[in-house]
């Protein structure tokens, strides 16, 4: 039996406030078997206890393009089942006036299915995004390391810190740094400013960042990380990133991997003719992230997880991939943590 396909979309403009930045976006929600987009609090028919036949893997497309690779998860328990059938695209500070969106689900036998209908969003017109997640204590084990970073592409706190690169960029970066725990590269000073909206349901990680300090999370602890190009130091050992039948997989090495439903990954990747004597601020990043997964895989630490995108097929030349990991739980008290990674790559 087939997968169902995504059908009667809707999409409406919605913003999220990030400190002092104002993030526009695109909600979407759409029927999924018998998950109605307005669903609500009633299970669907099909809700199976949890294990719907549901597909996780999705495209957005943006005025005819591919914008976005999204992997949805979600919990069994009530009513997680408005997880399965919505998604929020974030379009940046400076939006398009208008959008069009339409999306896709590939099924478990790697077929893409039918597009929905191709909406028109007018950005001019955004409300306040939010979106209730029931708080519920997640499962993770106890004693592991924290908490994780991108081993492939190679992150630069794998390469300077943990591996010990001896490029000089990275030496010097060993130098500048505070802290060896190369799976924490994480803000400081997050107590009094949480990055967890409980609120309105989402992660604010962009308030912590003030120019090219993005490698580093913004953290003096990893300002090694920061290090442009040149400057005598050369360039950020690069990974080469080849594609495999049109995909590009990356692999994540977590060494606590949260599993609660509020958690998500987004990577970003450097905009067209970037050039790395810049550094990395949110200015040189597509404001759009090429991949989003919500919830995990729902697997345990201790583990190297592989997520694979199409977008970046027509990618060429030298680029860097940010990736941001996070989310809010009981276990902080619903005020949440991001981790970030920086990989600095190369496209054939």
């Amino acid at each position: 039996m087939q997968q169902p396909y995504p059908a009667d979309m809707r999409a409406v403009a919605t913003y999220r406030d990030d400190g002092d930045i104002k993030l526009e976006g695109i909600s979407l929600t759409w029927r999924i078997g018998a998950n109605a987009p307005d669903q609500g609090t009633a299970e669907p028919s099909d809700w199976n206890n949890g294990s719907p036949d549901y597909p996780h893997h999705y495209e957005v497309w943006l005025d005819g393009r591919p914008a976005q690779t999204v992997d949805l998860y979600w919990a069994a328990w009530y009513p997680h089942w408005q997880s399965a059938n919505r998604h929020w695209v974030c379009l940046g500070e400076t939006p398009a006036r208008e959008y069009r969106v339409k999306i896709r689900a590939r099924h478990t036998d790697g077929a893409w299915g039918p597009f929905t209908d191709e909406v028109t969003v007018n950005t001019s017109t955004s409300t306040p995004y939010s979106a209730h997640i029931p708080a519920r204590a997640e499962d993770r084990g106890e004693g592991r390391e924290r908490h994780g970073s991108l081993e492939f592409p190679a992150s630069r706190a794998i390469r300077a810190i943990r591996d010990e690169d001896d490029a000089p960029i990275c030496r010097k970066a060993r130098e500048l740094n505070t802290s060896t725990t190369w799976q924490e590269v994480v803000p400081a000073g997050t107590a009094g400013n949480p990055p967890w909206n409980e609120a309105r349901g989402y992660l604010e990680y962009r308030k912590f960042f003030q120019g090219a300090n993005v490698a580093s999370a913004a953290n003096p602890a990893f300002k090694g990380l920061d290090l442009a190009s040149g400057e005598g130091l050369g360039d950020w050992p690069t990974s080469t990133l080849e594609a495999v039948d049109g995909r590009h997989t990356f692999t994540y090495n977590y060494r606590q991997n949260h599993m609660g439903p509020k958690w998500t990954h987004q990577w970003f990747i450097t905009r067209e003719g970037w050039d790395p004597t810049q550094g990395i601020s949110w200015d040189v990043l597509e404001p759009t992230p090429f991949m989003v997964e919500y919830h995990g895989s729902g697997t345990h630490a201790d583990q190297q997880l592989q997520y694979t995108t199409e977008l970046l097929a027509t990618r060429q030349g030298r680029h860097a991939i940010v990736n941001i990991w996070g989310g809010g739980d009981a276990g902080h008290d619903f005020k949440g943590e991001f981790f970030v990674s920086v990989s600095d790559v190369q496209f054939p």
